[in-house]
């Protein structure tokens, strides 16, 4: 039990003066790579063949395309139907393609 609380109290002075050590980390600052500013605003034009509520699929010539925009506000989205020519403003980021814009042509 003593050499018990021996390597007990050994361990809570090592531990004690790791805590009491300054230690420096050079932080660099995180650049934001993902800022709309920063990203190359793409546009693609199609004809809607499918789709929901927040997602399209465009066809556009032989391939078919989707774009998905759970997020973006009623003012950027305007309102489709199937065979309705959509203009799609995206950016791409590391985790996909992110909609910015959908136009329905075929109403202007």
């Amino acid at each position: 039990m003593k050499k018990l609380l021996i390597a007990f109290g050994v361990l809570a002075a090592i531990s004690m003066m790791s805590c009491t050590g300054e230690v420096k980390q050079d932080v660099q600052p995180e650049e934001k790579t993902d800022s709309i500013e920063q990203l190359e605003i793409q546009e693609v034009t199609g004809v809607a063949v499918d789709g929901a509520m927040n997602s399209v699929y465009l066809k556009i010539g032989e391939d078919t395309f989707e774009f998905s925009y759970p997020d973006l506000e009623g003012d950027h989205r305007d309102s489709w139907s199937i065979n309705d020519t959509l203009t799609v403003r995206y950016y791409e980021t590391t985790d996909g393609d992110s909609v910015t814009e959908v136009i329905n042509q075929t109403n202007s």
